[in-house]
């Protein structure tokens, strides 16, 4: 995802096999995954699928469906951006 390189480059898009479910590595930024998990529902206001609920190894990694159009991928992409900004 382009987006992401751009304006979250502190999340990294770990490449999908033949899938619209799409893991973000937000390992970076360091949080908790519960942090991450309230940051990402409370202030972008995004339901995705916490990592850490996969799994030990799953903590930092956040899973999103990427099964819809264009515009409405690309708003949670800006509202994760945005939620992120000041973290």
């Amino acid at each position: 995802m382009f987006f992401l390189q751009k304006n979250i480059p502190a999340v990294k898009l770990v490449e999908a096999e033949g899938t619209y479910l799409a893991w973000l590595d937000c390992s970076a930024l360091q949080m908790p995954p519960q942090k991450l998990d309230e940051v990402i529902t409370h202030k972008a206001k995004l339901w995705l699928n916490d990592g850490a609920k996969f799994g030990a190894g799953g903590a930092g990694f956040q899973r999103i469906n990427a099964a819809c159009p264009r515009s409405v991928l690309n708003n949670a992409l800006v509202r994760l951006e945005s939620a992120l900004k000041f973290m």
